[in-house]
């Protein structure tokens, strides 16, 4: 099994691609706003379920992590189907194209009038009927190669420290092949046999519980400190994704990104402690929460885990650094789904082995149903969090995957001032002079970044290499096409 032979030699390959990807800026524009209404709705909607009377926040992560898994199926089914309806499209209309070409030679002949009804067409060639449940299974089958092949490419690049962008033929050939068949299910037995995919599960495994711990410490913090507190604290991630990626990710350190970072977190410290009852609410917190101190250690140790999860993600579940050029943003995207969903399907076991452990030990009994007169609203906005939260996550990883874990760290660190702008219009919440000073601190921090970051943001290939053989994978080789016919 191979893939295109991207180039000759390296500088052939730096040189045929251009620097600027048209089409990436789009699809990271596009990522992030959908990543801002998602995070502001999943916001809202929990917000709401709290005020009348959900409490059970191990629930709602199992519930919105937990449901990540889905997101990947939802993509391979929709994109096979949308791609067996399009090869349905085509066979009849090369059915329907020698009749009219038949039709065509009689009107220049004159003679269309002689034989209106009896027209015939054209004897195709001998081929196999066309099978729509074979093509579908057939484009699941595609697609599987698809996540298949970027594994590998991640896989020899952070185990075999292959860094070249001209032999991708090699890094495939010497790899196992998996199975072409139509059949979906031995095709992922041997997909998941391979080196590669090991190689993600694990490292998929291992970040899950790294994210499932720094989640957990939001909610633990919660209720030792005050809110204000875990608000501003957690979104320092953005400066620790910032020093991880330093010696994780070999990124040259920039002043210019490093204040751009710092801007940022202290409007978000602005925004978090910008209340007109500051003093009162300083005064009753000691009061309130006597474990302050331990609370807000805690959430800066949640801040130091996101960050560092954000950062090894990039580092061992993206595509690498080197081949970005060569690689669609498409093509990226799909992938971070497919790691999204081990994430979810991880979560599932964490959190579902906490539940169990809980109810059986009698720790705490979750409720999972009754709350009361308010079950069914309650249980509507926990499904709008659930599609929000899903639609922030897809995006947001994806957004890591084509840019930076910093950019995307402090590209959410908009959502604070969003969330103040539609609680302002919607619920008729006072917005004070100190909060949209931070708001507008945190705006600018956003701006100075994405002009440091242009080049990451901007550079990539809008082609794919043969875009015929498969809109997300690399083509399978001529001996895997040979074994399907």
């Amino acid at each position: 099994m191979a893939i295109t032979v991207l180039a000759p030699n390296a500088d052939a390959a730096s040189n045929s691609k251009g620097d600027f990807s048209r089409s990436k800026v789009i699809f990271v524009t596009l990522l992030f706003l959908l990543s801002l209404a998602s995070f502001v709705g999943q916001t809202e909607f929990t917000s709401k379920a709290y005020k009348i009377g959900f409490k059970e926040p191990v629930v709602l992560l199992l519930v919105t992590h937990g449901s990540w898994w889905i997101l990947w199926p939802i993509q391979v089914f929709s994109v096979s189907f949308w791609r067996m309806l399009s090869e349905a499209r085509k066979q009849i209309a090369k059915k329907r194209k020698p009749t009219g070409e038949a039709h065509t030679r009689l009107l220049e002949r004159g003679e269309a009038h002689l034989e209106p009804v009896s027209v015939l067409p054209e004897r195709l060639p001998t081929t196999r009927r066309f099978n729509p449940w074979r093509a579908y299974k057939k484009n699941i089958v595609k697609q599987v190669h698809t996540v298949y092949h970027t594994s590998i490419l991640i896989y020899e690049a952070n185990i075999h420290n292959d860094t070249s962008v001209y032999n991708c033929n090699d890094l495939i050939g010497k790899n196992p092949r998996i199975s072409n068949s139509t059949s979906v299910l031995t095709c992922f037995r041997s997909f998941a046999s391979t080196p590669s995919f090991k190689y993600i599960f694990s490292r998929t495994t291992l970040i899950a519980f790294l994210l499932t711990i720094a989640g957990a410490t939001w909610y633990a913090a919660m209720s030792l400190t005050d809110p204000s507190d875990v608000t501003a604290i957690y979104n320092c991630s953005a400066f620790t994704a910032y020093a991880f990626a330093i010696p994780i990710l070999k990124e040259r350190f920039s002043i210019l990104k490093a204040s751009s970072v710092i801007i940022a977190v202290a409007g978000v410290f602005i925004v978090a402690y910008s209340g007109s009852d500051n003093g009162a609410k300083a005064a009753s917190a000691k009061v309130e929460y006597p474990y302050r101190l331990w609370g807000n250690l805690l959430i800066l140790t949640g801040a130091v885990l996101y960050g560092y999860y954000e950062v090894v993600y990039k580092k061992y579940l993206c595509i690498p650094a080197h081949l970005v050029k060569v690689i669609t943003p498409r093509r990226q995207s799909t992938f971070a789904i497919f790691v999204m969903g081990i994430f979810g399907f991880i979560s599932c076991l964490i959190l579902g082995t906490v539940i169990i452990f809980g109810q059986v030990s009698g720790i705490h009994k979750f409720n999972f149903f009754d709350y009361g007169a308010h079950t069914t609203r309650i249980w509507l906005y926990i499904s709008g969090s659930i599609v929000s939260n899903l639609l922030f996550s897809a995006s947001f990883l994806s957004l890591m995957a084509l840019t930076s874990p910093v950019l995307s760290s402090v590209s959410s660190l908009l959502t604070i001032f969003l969330i103040g702008i539609v609680e302002w219009f919607f619920f008729g919440n006072s917005l004070t002079s100190l909060q949209l000073l931070g708001d507008f601190l945190v705006i600018i921090g956003f701006v100075i970044l994405t002009a440091a970051s242009w080049k990451e943001i901007s550079e990539g290939d809008d082609h794919d290499e043969i875009e015929n053989a498969s809109t997300y994978s690399f083509p399978a080789s001529v001996y895997s096409r040979a074994e399907s016919i």
